[in-house]
């Protein structure tokens, strides 16, 4: 009898501790934090991409315009390469991936289309001297506000789901980037 009581309980354990494993590997969605890592590396890259800031010469006008504009392009090749590296994980298999990510695009769509138009302005405003010069590259600072507001990324985004923020929390690449978390 003693021998079945005993073999009862260790059965129990073996029971409860299997239930245990099980919901801590629910709680440490290796799958997310997977996906997490992935979109991580891309959002690295990309945002080593978008830090490469250009020095421009002021006095010459001409010379400045087009480093500022070829940057402006560089940004939104940048800022697309980000948004194809999202779009090629696919949904993170969390709950509301799709509308997850889904927010995060509108995101970086939005600031590539302000970049895209402050790159446009820039390169056909004409530059004749210094004062219009100046003038040029204000009609483009909305573009860097825009970009500057949205230096977290899509991070922000990503993490607002409390799912995909555990996974950031623990995916290595997340880490070590500044507010992904």
């Amino acid at each position: 009898m003693r021998a079945a009581l005993i073999a009862g309980a260790l059965a129990g354990m073996a029971v409860l501790a299997g239930c245990g494993q099980d919901r801590a590997a629910h709680e440490e969605n290796a799958a997310a934090i997977t996906w997490s890592e992935h979109v991580c590396a891309v959002v690295r890259d990309g945002g080593a991409k978008l830090s490469q800031v250009p020095g421009v010469d002021a006095s010459d006008v001409t010379r400045a315009r087009e480093g500022l504009v070829t940057y402006l392009a560089s940004l939104s090749q940048a800022l697309t390469d980000l948004g194809n590296g999202i779009t090629r994980e696919g949904p993170p298999p969390v709950t509301d991936g799709q509308a997850t990510v889904d927010r995060a695009m509108n995101t970086l769509n939005s600031t590539k289309a302000s970049v895209d138009e402050a790159r446009t302005a820039l390169a056909s405003a004409p530059v004749t001297d210094q004062a219009t010069f100046e003038q040029a590259v204000r009609g483009a600072s909305d573009a860097f506000a825009k970009l500057g507001n949205s230096t977290e990324g899509p991070t922000k985004d990503l993490t607002n789901n409390p799912e995909l923020a555990k996974a950031f929390a623990k995916a290595p690449s997340c880490q070590s980037l500044e507010g992904a978390a």
